[in-house]
Formats: C-alpha cells, sequence, structure tokens
C-alpha cells in the first residue's frame, strides 16, 4: 500500500510539473521563408561585395545563421522554386525540347493524360500542404508569373495572392512595357503587413517572393545612381532595353530581340552597358533589403519574431558577362554565378546567433531543415534532401553533393570539383565533359578534365547514378488535378516578355 502511494505521489508530481510555467510546451514556431529572385550571392555586402548593398540582410546574417556556399537545383524560377518547396531534386531527364509543360521538370508526377499540361503537377506534395496538414496557416505572396495559381504553385496555400489588380492598374498607365512588369517590393511588404495587421489564430507559414532584383533593372530613381559606376549617357529604360537585346540575341531569338536597340544602334560597348546594369542591379537589392527591414520590424511589432524560423535565400543567381552572358538563362552551362544562392537562417531559439557555415549546402536541404527545426522531420522522409541542424548544431557537416540534370547539360557539384556534361554535342561528335576545380578556379578557366581523370570517372558516375535515381523514383498515385493546356493568355506572354522569357519569335 505504501508503495501505491508513493507512485500516486510520484505521478502526481510529474503530472503537476509538466502542467508548470517553466514546463509548459512552446508554442509551433512560425515559418517566413523569403525568396529574392535573381539574387546573386556575391552581391550582398555581407559576402564580401565592395559596396553596401543589404544593411539589413547584413544585420540578420550577423546576428544568425549564414551559409556561405549554397546552391540552387536549377538556374530559373520555374523548376527551382517546385524543388525548394519539394525537397526534391527537378527531373529533365527523356524532355527533349522546353515547352511550357517541361520548364518545372517534374514532369515524372503527372497523371496520365497530363503531359500537355501547363505548371506543376498536383501530384507534387509540397511544403505548404505538409504545413497546412499539421495546423499551420499557409499564406502566400508572389510576384513571378512562372509561380502563378495558373501554374498551380498555390496548392497547399489557405490564401494566395498575385496582385492582379496592382498589374491591371499598372497596364492602364505606363508609358513602357518593363514598367509595372512586376509589383515591387513595397507593394508586396505593404499587403503582408496588412494581413499580419488583421491577425492570425493559428502559428503561420508565410511563403514571400519579391522579384527585386530580377530585370528589368529599374530601382527607385534615389538608389538608381547610389553605387559608384561609370553611368551612360542613355536612360535606365534605354540601358535595360539594350540589355534585352543581348539577352535575345544570345538566346538565338532574333525576332524578340529586334525589338530592342543594339549596343552599336545605341553607340556604346557592351562592358560600358554592363557596368550600369550592375549599379542598377545594386540599386534594386538596397531597395529590396529596405523592405525586409519594414517586414522584419512588423514580425517585432506583432509578437511574431522571436518565436519565428526565418528564412532568406534565392530561386538563383544572375550574370553580368561574367562568362559572356546576361541574366539567367540554360546556355550558359550552370556557372558559378548562377547556382550561388544566399541562405540565412534565423532559429526560433535565437541561437546558436553569429554562426557561419562554409560547407555546401543545396537547395533540396532547404524544406528538411524547417520541418526539422517545427518537430515534423518524419515529413522529410522521402525528400532528397537532409536537414542542415546538426550541421547548424556544430556536428561535422556531410559531404554533401549537388546534382543538376537540363535538357542540355548535366552537372555535378561537390565542395571542390565541378563535372560538366554536355548533352547535346555537335553534330557527330561524342558528349564532351569538363572538370574544374572550383576553390582553384572558381571562374571555371581550366578544364581539368584530361589532367584529374580519376575524378572525373567518380563524378561521371555520380552524375549516372543520380540519372538512375530520377528515373527510378516513384510515381505517386494517380488523383492529381490535371490543368488547362491553353495558350498563355496575353498579359502573362507580355509580362514574361518584360521579365525576359520569350521563347517564340
Amino acid at each position: 500500500m505504501r508503495a501505491f502511494f508513493r507512485s500516486a505521489l510520484v505521478l502526481a508530481g510529474i503530472a503537476i510539473a509538466a502542467c508548470s510555467p517553466e514546463h509548459t510546451t512552446p508554442p509551433q514556431p512560425n515559418i517566413v521563408l523569403i525568396t529574392i529572385d535573381a539574387l546573386r550571392a556575391d552581391y550582398l555586402s555581407y559576402a564580401g561585395h565592395p559596396h553596401h548593398t543589404s544593411p539589413t540582410l547584413d544585420a540578420l546574417a550577423r546576428d544568425n545563421v549564414v551559409f556561405t556556399h549554397a546552391v540552387t537545383s536549377f538556374p530559373g524560377t520555374t523548376a527551382s522554386m517546385p524543388s525548394l518547396m519539394t525537397g526534391l531534386f527537378p527531373n529533365f531527364e527523356g524532355i527533349e525540347e522546353w515547352k511550357k509543360s517541361t520548364h518545372h521538370g517534374f514532369n515524372d508526377f503527372e497523371s496520365p493524360g497530363e503531359s500537355e499540361r501547363q505548371g506543376i503537377s498536383s501530384n507534387l506534395r509540397m511544403l505548404a500542404e505538409i504545413l497546412r496538414d499539421h495546423g499551420y496557416t499557409t499564406l502566400g505572396f508572389h510576384t513571378n508569373p512562372n509561380v502563378s495559381i495558373a501554374n498551380n504553385f498555390n496548392q497547399g496555400f489557405d490564401e494566395y495572392q498575385e496582385f492582379i489588380g496592382y498589374l491591371k492598374r499598372q497596364r492602364e498607365t505606363r508609358s513602357h512595357h518593363f514598367i509595372g512588369s512586376y509589383p515591387p517590393a513595397n507593394v508586396v511588404i505593404r499587403r503582408v503587413l496588412a494581413r499580419l495587421d488583421a491577425g492570425l489564430d493559428r502559428p503561420v507559414f508565410l511563403w514571400i517572393h519579391l522579384m527585386e532584383p530580377h530585370s528589368p533593372y529599374l530601382p527607385p530613381d534615389h538608389l538608381a545612381r547610389k553605387f559608384p559606376r561609370s553611368y551612360t549617357r542613355l536612360s535606365d529604360l534605354e540601358v535595360n532595353e539594350t540589355l534585352y537585346h543581348l539577352l535575345y540575341t544570345q538566346q538565338g531569338n532574333l525576332g524578340a530581340a529586334q525589338r530592342y536597340p543594339s549596343p552599336k544602334d545605341r553607340g556604346i560597348d557592351r562592358e560600358t552597358l554592363i557596368d550600369h546594369v550592375r549599379g542598377l542591379y545594386e540599386g534594386e537589392i538596397r531597395f529590396c533589403d529596405r523592405q525586409l527591414n519594414r517586414l522584419f520590424k512588423a514580425l517585432q511589432e506583432h509578437s511574431l519574431w522571436d518565436n519565428s524560423l526565418v528564412m532568406v535565400t534565392a530561386d538563383h543567381g544572375e550574370e553580368f558577362l561574367d562568362h559572356g552572358f546576361v541574366t539567367h538563362h540554360l546556355i550558359s552551362g550552370l556557372k558559378e554565378e548562377l547556382i550561388r544562392i544566399p541562405l540565412i537562417l534565423k532559429l526560433p531559439s535565437g541561437k546558436p546567433a553569429g554562426k557561419k557555415i562554409d560547407a555546401l549546402v543545396r537547395m533540396v536541404d532547404f524544406a528538411p531543415t524547417i520541418l526539422d527545426f517545427v518537430g515534423l522531420e518524419e515529413e522529410a522522409a522521402g525528400m532528397d534532401g537532409v536537414s542542415l541542424r546538426p550541421m547548424i548544431e556544430g556536428l561535422d557537416p556531410p559531404a554533401l553533393t549537388a546534382y543538376y540534370s537540363t535538357i542540355n547539360f548535366g552537372l555535378v557539384r561537390d565542395s571542390r570539383w565541378k563535372y560538366r556534361l554536355f548533352k547535346q554535342p555537335e553534330k557527330g561528335s561524342e558528349p564532351k565533359e569538363e572538370l574544374f576545380d572550383i576553390i582553384a578556379d572558381p571562374m571555371e578557366q581550366t578544364n581539368l578534365s584530361a589532367d584529374r581523370a580519376d575524378v572525373l570517372l567518380r563524378m561521371r558516375g555520380e552524375f549516372q547514378s543520380h540519372v538512375e535515381h530520377l528515373l527510378g523514383r516513384a510515381t505517386p498515385v494517380e488523383g492529381g488535378t490535371t490543368l488547362s493546356a491553353d495558350e498563355i493568355d496575353p498579359e502573362t506572354a507580355e509580362r514574361l516578355e518584360a521579365l525576359g522569357y520569350v521563347t517564340n519569335d
């Protein structure tokens, strides 16, 4: 009997302790995911850029966890964003041409009969769906037509805002089709703040996709001349027009290129033009950074900041004639300026603070990391990525490898080596392979494929294994919603051209 009473008292004590304030289960963390379109990792001042482009992100990086060696899954929004949201590598194996039904890189997840539909398959299980199923309010604010409702990117979101009214008003009043081609960051953040003011009754997953500094590069006037560059006599609109001549010429789309004056027509050389462009790009980064400062202050004012996991990253990088190309298209072969992206993480606990991690991490690791920190790590079991939490908490980082398989190129990228396979060599020739030591040769100038046959053979095998993985991964059961295969509407087509995405003359 005494033993019984002792046991009862112990159990009662445990129950009382569990109910006491110091043992109260903390609320589920909020998640704030910010993706910034076309933001090169090396153009942020905390990463060593010589111009002070990003004071807000500098402070966030200084006080939290910054990854210096993060890479995207694809050098474009269409496939990188579904990769981030699913933790899966895109798959372009077996795809022979780019068309609206192939750009998102997950055709192997389609239901029968979906082969010509636009956008991503609803058979993909997205991060928003996972979080909504576990009690989160899911809010999306996007500014890129490639991640629109028409492309099925809203799956899993309770609310998904596309700024259609803003775009309509711009079309009615603007003097040039570059103006208002996407809602600027101040418009987006104002809408986000209004939604926060309306209140939240559950933990929130908030995804904000901002277009600055995507082309056309048109920062506000007070930032267009902020950074020291050899600015030309041309207006910023004229500079962007001539940039688009270069952009469409490099794509081989001469019909689109002829709609814009060439550098020769403008009486300017390419290098001077791009020097001006870089200054505008920096101005757009600074503008975006200021709007993030507004957002972060609002999260603090709403008492959401401390218990939020905040992740800031980009969908891909950008090119400024680093290897002879501009903006961000596949023809340059996945160069470093395209695949390197920033990654900053603020944890709900605020610890560890001021931590810098130099190991290679991949976009497919982002969703597993988020799920791990909110106690849903089992939901990442089928993903290609791994949680970065052990690395953040001080354990030895795993040796991660990034893989890319596009229509034109195969790529394997580890912490030192970069293997590139040209899938479509010139007629009559064998597939071409390249190998670069990225540590010694970050600009990829010296092909070591003939000198390091051992590394080449190993990485060729890794790429072949990745292809086998892509071809063999299981397709989810039938049941996705088939989307319309109608042609892109004229308004969306106009927006895509203004963003540099014309694919047909």
